[in-house]
């Protein structure tokens, strides 16, 4: 039986359906491999040219089937024909930040995390409305550059994002920035290069070798009981992120 998440980015089950960019045909393909559904976006031509594709751009999960999606996007539909309460953004996105980063932050436990300046005032108050605590750092996109590892630790190479955690009780493993592929930018986050599959399980787009960081990244999943699936050889590749949307029980 298949049901919605409790807990956005954080399944208790095995995941079977996901929503991906689909900028990346060979990302779904290796998902199937692993016996889980894609749901893929299309190109969101208000945000910028890179990130287009980017699901953690164009929605922010919320618990159980509650959810907010862009102004207008295209995924508006699909995902209210699954059974999701989608709630469409006040704001429209634009190319420039802070315009791009209305669905950037990301719940966790207690908290809503991410930067006020840059979030949907329809989130920020839905956040309020389910008595979840503000955590507000200077980083606005805070999905994307932020790997949730479980319900205490995560994985970040954003100074603030990691002193905003580890100074609200989080454990948090702080990595060198870059080294990761985007093309059109210099570099891109490892939160948009992976996703849960399941509880002790966390997929890359690439190798963790590919990292200078790499070693300690395994190191460090491991320590908190989670294994690293690597979906294809080669560097890491920022695709947006890999969301949970379904879980089996």
């Amino acid at each position: 039986m298949n049901s919605f998440l409790r807990h956005p980015r954080l399944p208790e089950g095995s995941v079977s359906l996901v929503l991906i960019s689909g900028e990346y045909p060979w990302l779904k393909d290796a998902l199937k491999r692993q016996e889980i559904q894609s749901i893929t976006t299309s190109a969101d031509f208000r945000l910028p040219e890179p990130v287009r594709f980017h699901p953690d751009l164009q929605v922010c999960l919320f618990p159980f089937e509650q959810m907010f999606v862009l102004k207008k996007n295209n995924l508006v539909d699909p995902l209210t024909a699954l059974g999701f309460h989608v709630t469409q953004t006040i704001a429209q996105p634009t190319p420039r930040y802070p315009g791009d980063v209305l669905c950037g932050g990301f719940l966790w436990g207690e908290h809503f995390v991410g930067n006020p300046k840059g979030i949907d005032k329809a989130i920020q108050e839905a956040a309020h409305d389910i008595g979840l605590k503000p955590l507000w750092v200077r980083q606005g996109y805070g999905a994307c550059s932020t790997v949730l590892v479980d319900e205490r630790s995560a994985i970040t190479a954003d100074q603030g994002m990691a002193r905003g955690l580890m100074d609200n009780g989080f454990e948090v493993l702080v990595i060198r920035p870059g080294h990761i592929q985007l093309p059109g930018y210099d570099t891109g986050f490892l939160g948009g290069c992976c996703g849960k599959l399941a509880p002790n399980e966390l997929a890359f787009t690439g190798e963790l070798s590919s990292h200078p960081d790499g070693e300690r990244i395994k190191a460090f999943l491991g320590k908190q009981g989670v294994k690293a699936i690597e979906l294809k050889k080669g560097p890491l590749v920022d695709v947006g992120g890999i969301l949970p949307l379904l879980e089996k029980h």
